[in-house]
């Protein structure tokens, strides 16, 4: 078996198999291999959403919320909860989804950490009628100053636990707001590990001092039970392991979760002799 999985990721083949699942047909009844082989239009949400299924299960909970910061269009939003639905059904977890939005497109800067020479203003608008006629009614838009809608969002009661979370507001200010709030949360509002995609580090004319790695940076230096720590371990089975994508991909560790104290199995694991 690892054999096979070797061969599927040479070069000649993956592509090769990458184009075949590349169709709405394959995507439909193939999700899983068809997200594993990035024959999807946003890969990294649908490992967002696998690896915060695992989670879950460390967690012992029935399910999360999945979470888009930075709508804009909405092409995002709507392929997040087309995934959703899907690995929902795969998996059995209730998988919610919902996106934050000012609406009116980028604020105003707040400084060099914001890159202003590579952002504007009002860069990226949402048509939110539209927008609303093409997501359903179960994912929840979210609009208004992400720094003032989110923790309102946060306190209201019967949510199911943060999961997996996309970040793409371009700004440190915008990101930093984000980040300070799942700071001081309670974690029992999060999974004891949260997956997170951060769409725009690692990005032209955004050196790591600024946007969203800077924010990264902060939250690490200011919270010592709640750390992120970049997942490079997803990319070891992935037959396109290189993609600059994967090096986006974090988790928020809480080690202030109650999950974290001790590890829940039953069994002892074991790694016996193996006999000649």
């Amino acid at each position: 078996m690892r054999g096979l999985r070797h061969l599927i990721c040479e070069p000649p083949i993956r592509f090769f198999i990458k184009v075949m699942l590349f169709n709405a047909v394959a995507r439909r009844y193939a999700f899983s291999s068809a997200a594993l082989f990035d024959a999807v239009r946003y890969p990294s949400y649908a490992l967002g959403l696998e690896t915060a299924c695992r989670y879950a299960g460390l967690a012992g909970v029935s399910g999360f919320t999945a979470i888009e910061f930075g709508v804009a269009g909405g092409n995002g939003l709507r392929e997040l909860t087309e995934y959703a639905r899907r690995i929902s059904r795969q998996s059995g977890l209730d998988i919610q989804v919902a996106g934050f939005d000012s609406g009116m497109g980028l604020p105003p800067t707040s400084g060099y950490r914001d890159a202003p020479w590579a952002w504007k203003h009002g860069d990226f608008p949402c048509d939110v009628a539209l927008l609303r006629k093409t997501v359903p009614q179960t994912t929840e838009l979210v609009l208004g100053r992400i720094e003032e809608t989110f923790p309102q969002w946060l306190s209201a009661q019967s949510r199911l636990p943060i999961g997996f979370v996309s970040v793409d507001v371009d700004y440190f200010s915008s990101s930093d707001a984000i980040l300070r709030t799942l700071g001081n949360v309670d974690a029992r509002a999060l999974l004891p590990f949260v997956s997170f995609y951060f769409d725009d580090i690692l990005a032209y004319l955004v050196p790591r001092c600024t946007g969203e790695y800077a924010a990264i940076t902060e939250f690490n230096r200011t919270h010592e039970h709640r750390q992120f720590d970049r997942d490079d371990w997803l990319a070891e089975t992935r037959p396109f392991g290189e993609k600059l994508w994967l090096q986006r991909m974090y988790s928020l560790c809480c080690f202030d979760h109650p999950a974290m104290r001790a590890n829940q199995r039953n069994e002892v694991a074991r790694l016996d002799l193996i006999r000649a």
